[in-house]
């Protein structure tokens, strides 16, 4: 090598050097920021504590109650702004000047109540740390999980299970006996069922918190059984069937609280099982009919506008459900065999399809319930154990990757709901 290249090729390895010494200087001082952004959005919005002539402020949020670990909460700091924190955490401000400030917590979900005083009013003193917390209670909720009845321990109770965990929890403070059809509320806080509980001779809906908790006999009605509850998209109304002993029955409407019972479907034949439509304008109903296979109807809820979607001459279709965005039904039907599968259509009724297509008699799927998000189904069948034991199952919406969630043995689980709350 002549001096010439020796000479380049030590110009070229100390440019690369100092390039690179450049370049991991750079990549540190970029590393070392974002981790600071990181620190900070972890830890609270303000600056450091560096001003002598101010001082900071520490806020809490004791969540108590049936469920711990609801949404974050908003608080609003007069003069200064507002900040966010989650439950059972701890948000520092730092840097506020001297002053009273009023504290409020201005956000948090609609099933929690704060029990201490809110507004709250401080005092900054510089150079000090002034804590402050706020206690809310919430009501217990039922997020994304599918509740049912089993037996699994004796008697019947209800039950809720995970897909994620599948695992039975039952609903802890709940011992009705004589309980069946469990529906979740929008805001899962609540869940209606049917009992003949308490000596009631017939039929009843009762509503109770989700923590099984504060149920009350909300029909009423000594003259008529009551049965299959279906709440309104707000949670306001719940529909339902109403009959008389020996009688086929029709679907009626009342308030939550059970005020307010009025007759929508008002016909000579028997109209069962209602599922609100999102809207909250129309219902879907099966219909009994003497010499008739089941069909499924619609009505709006003031009783006008009733209208067969699925029928046929020699096919069975009952206890619909609607989708979430109401484009689809999924119901019980004997498509393609001669035992209740599980099917779903459009919402008007066309393009019928059997999505669990098992065949085998003694076997049937039946009461399905959608997912949150619409893209899966639960219900019950007997196609995993004895004629009469039946288990909870779940599938996609096109009949794809079918689970068994509860196998049980020696014992039943049926008459899922999937919990609206995600």
């Amino acid at each position: 090598m002549d001096s010439r290249t020796e000479t380049s090729t030590m110009h070229s390895c100390a440019a690369t050097g100092f390039f690179s010494t450049i370049f991991y200087q750079v990549f540190f001082l970029v590393m070392l920021s974002i981790s600071m952004l990181v620190f900070t959005a972890c830890s609270d919005s303000s600056s450091a504590p560096d001003d002598p002539n101010s001082g900071t402020l520490r806020v809490t949020v004791e969540t108590i109650g049936g469920d711990t670990s609801p949404v974050g909460y908003t608080f609003m700091l007069q003069g200064v702004g507002s900040f966010e924190t989650d439950a059972n955490e701890e948000y520092t401000y730092n840097n506020v000047p001297e002053g009273n400030y009023t504290v409020e917590l201005t956000q948090k979900a609609n099933h929690c109540t704060v029990i201490t005083q809110n507004p709250r009013t401080v005092q900054i003193i510089p150079g000090t740390i002034v804590d402050i917390s706020f206690q809310v209670e919430c009501k217990a909720i039922i997020r994304d999980r599918i509740v049912f009845l089993s037996n699994h321990e004796g008697a019947w109770s209800v039950y809720s299970n995970s897909v994620d965990q599948p695992e039975k929890v039952r609903i802890p403070q709940f011992n009705v006996s004589a309980t069946w059809r469990p529906s979740v509320s929008p805001d899962g806080t609540k869940i209606a069922f049917v009992s003949t509980a308490q000596g009631f001779p017939l039929s009843q809906i009762w509503v109770m918190d989700a923590d099984g908790t504060n149920f009350a006999n909300i029909t009423q009605d000594a003259q008529a059984h009551s049965e299959f509850p279906s709440w309104s998209p707000d949670g306001s109304q719940i529909a339902y069937h109403r009959y008389t002993p020996n009688g086929e029955g029709d679907i009626y409407v009342m308030n939550a609280d059970g005020t307010d019972k009025r007759n929508v479907t008002n016909s000579s034949t028997g109209d069962w099982w209602p599922s609100w439509h999102p809207d909250g304008n129309r219902l879907a109903f099966h219909t009994i009919e003497s010499g008739v296979p089941f069909y499924i109807s619609t009505i709006n809820v003031d009783g006008s506008g009733r209208q067969e979607v699925l029928r046929q001459p020699s096919l069975f279709f009952r206890n619909p459900s609607w989708s979430p965005d109401g484009s689809r039904l999924a119901f019980q039907c004997n498509i393609e065999s001669n035992i209740w599968e599980i099917c779903v259509a459009n919402g008007d009724g066309s393009n019928p399809q059997n999505i669990t297509n098992l065949g085998v008699a003694g076997r049937q799927h039946r009461l399905v319930s959608w997912s949150p998000d619409g893209n899966m189904l639960t219900f019950d069948s007997n196609r995993d154990g004895q004629e009469n034991t039946f288990d909870i199952f779940v599938m996609n919406a096109n009949g794809s990757g079918l689970s068994n969630l509860t196998n049980n043995m020696n014992s039943s689980s049926v008459m899922p709901f999937w919990s609206p709350v995600e």
